[in-house]
């Protein structure tokens, strides 16, 4: 960050300005709204009965091992609905079971692909219920990218059982792992 962002704010100000910034802004809120428009849809074709439960992250896992190869598969059909829906999905499971909201960088960095993507994250006002096991960062808060979710499913070898996208919402626990 520029010496700008930083004058006259401490840190945790800085931070709370910029949760705010990636909470609400016009990205995070087209790249929603558009999920939403095509759920239906995507529900149907994908047999239907989508209920954002926990247990439906089980088959939303069998979708994409049976839809999707490979990593490089994964990346090349990133901007299908396919991915963009099930990663809007995983989310949504994260928000409604855990708590969690939608963030989006407003002005990704070119340096860092994961900024232009979305992702989930305990809310700031939930900042100090999660401590860093090392004491090095005051913001420990678990996040969560579902595309990375979703690489994660494809990368693991021997793959992963049938609960590894579930297995995600223990971070938001006591003691839950650290963020991803």
């Amino acid at each position: 960050m520029s010496e700008e962002t930083w004058d006259g704010e401490d840190e945790y100000a800085v931070a709370e300005r910029i949760d705010g910034a990636h909470a609400d802004n016009p990205r995070l809120s087209a790249w929603l709204t558009e999920q939403q428009g095509r759920f239906e849809d995507w529900s149907r074709h994908h047999g239907g009965g989508w209920d954002f439960g926990e247990r439906s992250l089980d088959r939303l896992e069998a979708l994409i091992r049976e839809h999707v190869t490979s990593v490089d598969d994964l990346f090349a059909r990133e901007a299908t609905p396919l991915v963009q829906v099930a990663c809007w999905y995983v989310g949504e499971v994260h928000n409604r079971t855990r708590g969690t909201q939608w963030r989006m960088d407003p002005e990704p960095a070119d340096s860092h692909p994961w900024s232009a993507r979305p992702y989930v994250i305990v809310p700031f006002a939930r900042l100090h219920a999660y401590e860093d096991p090392e004491g090095i960062d005051y913001d420990a808060r678990p996040q969560h990218h579902p595309l990375s979710s979703l690489l994660a499913l494809l990368r693991t070898d021997p793959p992963a059982g049938q609960d590894s996208l579930r297995s995600e919402l223990d971070d938001y626990g006591p003691g839950g792992r650290s963020a991803t």
